[in-house]
């Protein structure tokens, strides 16, 4: 199993409707994927949140083939979606982390 994360940094004056459209939307479409075995959205703590909110999207996948067809099929998707919803008030980095 492998783990992907999006680490995003979210403009405080969007917050709200970042957050409903991750778990009202996005949550939603990847519970429907059968490679997907888990999914969590977190908020980090601890970090300065003067102009901005920091939380992550991670999920599990069954394995590398079942990323490399998300980030074909789906991930570039979403992507897409955020720069058009959002613009630059939403950057993100995203990691793929093994369990060893």
């Amino acid at each position: 199993m492998v783990l992907y994360n999006i680490t995003f940094r979210v403009d405080t004056e969007i917050v709200n409707d970042f957050k409903s459209f991750i778990k009202d939307y996005h949550v939603p479409s990847l519970q429907k994927d059968e490679n997907i075995v888990e999914q969590k959205f977190l908020r980090l703590l601890n970090v300065d949140e003067t102009d901005s909110v920091t939380m992550t999207l991670q999920y599990i996948l069954k394995d590398l083939n079942a990323y490399n067809a998300h980030i074909i099929s789906k991930d570039s998707k979403f992507k897409q979606q955020l720069s058009e919803r959002y613009g630059e008030q939403v950057l993100y980095f995203c990691s793929l982390l093994e369990n060893i």
